[in-house]
């Protein structure tokens, strides 16, 4: 019997299912087994290769009830014949070492040939990852689809074969990045390992090739001293806590938990605790990104420490997020100043001392920069140390950031340059330092600094420190950065490998469904034809990027995939073709959603304190664009369930999530909407109007978090749950109870 191996819950049969499911598996023993299958891979492969053997090995057993043995030989039988590797790594495939095509480390194939009198087919690569890459290509050929979530199997593969396989696959974008772990707990931050585990590996089989793990100087995943002073911080969401129990919205989800937590930290109050938990956490998410052949890389600021440093850093200033939790240096503080190096320096050993296994490190410079006090002695030394032509003058530079049309521009822009412009000053003499860098056995962490400003652009491969690459941000969002992609174009990504940030959900969109694929294809072959190296996701929520996802997967190896090509690709095997036109439409009110907030609210549903009540203590009138965008949203539920009645039993669980994601997302509309009315009815003295629309604002939350608790599959959905029921759901009962008193 196919074995179907779904993402979705567990399926409850019926007495009549699990007779026809007897019947079935009846049926199947009478006409026997699957193909007897042999994968011939050397005793002495690569581990990696092992790997691609024994992935390959279980798909097949699950998509076509396989006999499948592995051997280091031909067989003397008469099973169908699949070798890997290549013939530098199998023996086997030596009398094909002549006629091999030339492949990269990143190139794989699917090749039928002949080896003496058998039929073979080969799946090799220019490495061991590519091999694996192209044993997962080999599924995806038979109809397997691998999301983010798990494998869809089809319950009808197409017919198993070894013949009429030529094709070859080379990345067109080399450097396909995954960042993780990042901030907020609607995001990874709130996994324990086992979910980070389960993920690392559909990214694999989606061929993206690094793992960025992003990470704040709050968290408790390193420690440090300096100046007689320890690292004392070991916060996850900027130390927030999420009660979900009692009169919690949708708390099934939580199965009677009292705090939403990741799990890995369940239980660790001390710091010692919550050290040794987080630094369990990231070894492993390294770990399994490294079994899996991808590069990792460990993204932090060099700029801001842990507010305790204060105590070594004379005139630091409190850098302000959400929450005062870390420091950055004052203007008193001169670029090269003593202690602030020697500070800078052992946070950044104390990251590669505990992580030794990472192999490139990102340094992010400030989001707001706040020392911009030395930028123009700064820029003379950059310019200087640089050898910048004469044409680059500061005041140039100003003008460029004053009047680009991005977030950040005006004021903003030109603070974010001047501290950019001191910060790469310091750098540059931190890096020089060869200590800063340096791993075990001699090697040095592959450097990458994050968010250059865009000013800097046509100069970036001069003012970056010596051998860094970098990874740019032009805006929060896919269809900001594309409306200016014209500063794209400024960077030199021949002279130093580059790549960019690829926004697929924004946190200041926040909890809402949101899509922006069409963007991100216009992006991706701007990436192609300015000759970057590749880009780096950014999200938060991963249960609505599977398109996205698969998009970008697939793009980066054949440039001719559209957005709409790869959604029927993507679809037509997990949910028949019965369902492309309607999850088509589905994704188009999406986009038409996530545009309309962009473009009215950038902060609309940024998960912070407040960011319901907001609604309720400002404005005299409900936003127009809120009706527009409610429709878009209850527009694309429908064809979510429309897809979902079209759809074959093993894509329905697909489906169905996003039906009851949007069916969130159309009822969060409709509470906040109430809530509106409620302010506006409350400042006009209408006690019985605000009283009946604070009702209408709770049964809607309430709506809105059961549809969201019937779906959560990840702590990710469990985050917004908690997050909504902290911010939304009580205190708008809390509202309620104060009304119906007075």
């Amino acid at each position: 019997m196919r074995g179907i191996r779904s993402w979705g819950r567990l399926r409850r049969w019926s007495t009549l299912g699990l007779l026809l499911l007897a019947a079935l598996i009846g049926t199947a023993a009478a006409q026997g087994a699957g193909p007897k299958i042999t994968l011939v891979v050397s005793p002495q492969a690569p581990a990696l290769e092992q790997t691609a053997a024994s992935e390959l090995a279980d798909l097949l057993r699950q998509m076509y009830d396989a006999e499948v043995t592995t051997a280091g030989t031909l067989p003397g039988n008469d099973s169908a014949v699949i070798a890997l590797g290549s013939p530098a790594t199998n023996p086997v495939l030596k009398p094909l070492a002549k006629d091999w095509p030339t492949l990269s480390d990143q190139g794989h194939l699917l090749r039928s040939v002949t080896l003496g009198a058998n039929p073979v087919l080969v799946v090799g690569g220019g490495s061991p990852v590519a091999t694996l890459w192209g044993a997962y290509e080999l599924g995806h050929q038979f109809g397997a689809r691998y999301l983010l979530q798990g494998d869809v199997l089809p319950d009808e593969p197409a017919a198993f074969h070894v013949d009429g396989f030529n094709q070859t696959w080379e990345p067109s974008l080399k450097l396909r990045t995954w960042r993780t772990v990042n901030d907020f707990p609607i995001g990874p931050e709130s996994w324990g390992l086992a979910e980070q585990q389960k993920f690392i590996r559909q990214l694999a089989k989606l061929k993206y090739n690094r793992l960025l793990i992003s990470t704040y100087a709050w968290q408790p995943f390193v420690h440090f001293e300096f100046g007689g002073v320890a690292k004392q911080t070991s916060l996850l969401w900027f130390g927030y806590q999420y009660r979900v129990d009692g009169d919690t919205a949708g708390r099934g989800a939580f199965k009677g938990a009292r705090f939403f937590e990741n799990p890995d930290f369940v239980g660790k109050t001390t710091y010692e605790e919550r050290f040794a938990a987080g630094k369990s956490l990231i070894t492993g998410i390294i770990d399994s990104a490294h079994s899996l052949g991808m590069t990792v890389g460990l993204a932090m600021s060099p700029l801001e420490f842990p507010k305790e440093f204060a105590a070594v850093l004379p005139a630091a200033q409190s850098v302000h997020q959400l929450e005062t939790l870390t420091i950055g240096p004052g203007p008193q503080q001169q670029p090269g100043d003593a202690t602030l190096q020697g500070l800078a320096l052992a946070q950044i050993r104390g990251w590669l001392d505990t992580y030794p296994r990472l192999d490139a490190l990102y340094l992010t410079l400030p989001e707001f920069p706040g020392w911009a006090t030395h930028h123009a002695e700064a820029f003379r030394r950059l310019a200087e140390r640089s050898k910048l032509p004469a044409s680059v003058t500061l005041d140039g530079l100003i003008t460029a950031a004053r009047d680009r049309k991005t977030l950040a521009s005006g004021a903003r822009g030109i603070a974010a340059l001047q501290g950019n412009l001191t910060a790469l000053d310091f750098l540059q003499t931190l890096l020089a330092d060869e200590r800063t860098l340096r791993l075990t056995e001699g090697k040095r962490a592959e450097v990458v600094l994050i968010d250059v400003d865009p000013a800097l652009f046509p100069v970036l491969d001069k003012v970056l420190p010596k051998g860094a690459r970098s990874l740019n941000f032009v805006d929060y969002t896919a269809r900001r950065t594309v409306a200016n992609r014209h500063l794209l174009q400024q960077i030199p990504a021949k002279a130093v490998p580059s790549s960019l940030i690829l926004t697929l959900a924004d946190d200041n969109v926040g909890v809402l469904p949101q899509s922006s694929v069409v963007a991100l294809g216009e992006l991706a072959g701007d990436l192609r034809q300015q000759g970057f190296e590749g880009f780096s996701t950014r999200y938060w929520m991963p249960g609505d990027l599977e398109l996205s996802a698969y998009f970008l997967s697939r793009s980066s190896f054949d440039a001719q995939v559209t957005p709409r090509q790869a959604l029927a690709d993507l679809i037509t095997p997990i949910c028949g073709p019965g369902a492309v036109d309607p999850v088509q439409k589905m994704v188009d009110h999406i986009e038409a959603a996530t545009a309309l907030v962009e473009q009215n609210d950038i902060g609309f549903t940024f998960p912070i304190p407040g960011v319901v009540l907001k609604h309720y203590q400002s404005g005299d009138a409900v936003p127009e664009w809120w009706g527009a965008a409610s429709t878009e949203y209850l527009n694309a539920m429908n064809e979510a369930y429309r897809a979902n009645q079209r759809s074959k039993l093993e894509g329905r669980a697909f489906t169905l999530y996003m039906a009851r994601r949007l069916d969130f997302a159309f009822n969060y509309f409709n509470s906040i909407t109430a809530l509106k009315k409620a302010g506006i009815a409350k400042r006009g003295g209408d006690q019985a109007e605000q009283a009946t629309q604070l009702q209408a604002a709770v049964d809607a939350m309430l709506d809105a978090l059961n549809a969201q608790a019937a779906v959560a599959r990840s702590n990710s959905d469990r985050g917004v749950i908690a997050v909504l029921n902290e911010y939304g759901y009580r205190p708008l009962l809390k509202e309620l109870e104060a009304a119906e008193s007075e």
